[in-house]
């Protein structure tokens, strides 16, 4: 009696075991490998709660937003896991703010920390700004920037891997606004 009940434990737990383990490969070597398509969408995304947070801040910057692309130095395959079609990038994207005064900016500082309150977001506070994780894991900052001392909006995406589909011409390295797609003057000039 005891055995007809030991032997399906004991199955499902190695099934159990099997599982975490192939879980835990796949965490290990940087997480699952998404298509092209889902990536360029996680890039849109991030574009999006950049332009949302922009369009949110009161009293609003003098000027249209216009995103600009940031390299990330830790989305790497540090151990080699990644096959040669499979890339890692990180979308990070940034607004440089140009407000009336530094008075606006603090405005617009408590405003989008208040916005960010009432919407239920956690509001952690970093040097000269603030910042919050949204539901998709994008991190929006809103801070002065590390290098000009000027008002920054940072919206950083999730480091995602995912498989060149060779008949797309998408690489978000010449990506420079962040829309998922390359317009003219961003694509590479091939004549060498």
């Amino acid at each position: 009696m005891k055995s007809k009940i030991v032997v399906p434990v004991v199955s499902v737990a190695l099934i159990a075991l099997l599982g975490l383990t192939a879980k835990a490969c796949e965490t290990v070597q940087g997480g699952p490998v998404h298509s092209t398509e889902e990536f360029r969408d996680h890039v849109r995304a991030t574009n999006r709660a950049g332009e949302d947070t922009y369009r949110a801040l009161s009293p609003a910057p003098t000027k249209e937003p216009y995103a600009s692309r940031d390299g990330s130095s830790s989305c790497v395959d540090d151990f080699g896991f990644d096959e040669s079609d499979v890339s890692r990038d990180e979308p990070i994207l940034t607004w440089d703010l140009d407000f009336a005064g530094d008075d606006d900016y603090r405005a617009a500082l408590a405003s989008l920390r208040a916005t960010w309150r009432k919407d239920g977001r956690t509001v952690e506070k970093v040097d000269n700004g603030i910042t919050t994780t949204l539901d998709d894991g994008i991190r929006v900052t809103l801070h002065l920037g590390y290098y000009d001392d000027e008002p920054e909006l940072r919206a950083e995406g999730t480091c995602m891997r995912y498989r060149h589909n060779y008949g797309d011409a998408y690489d978000y390295s010449y990506d420079d606004n962040g829309d998922g797609t390359l317009d003219e003057y961003e694509r590479p000039n091939d004549e060498y």
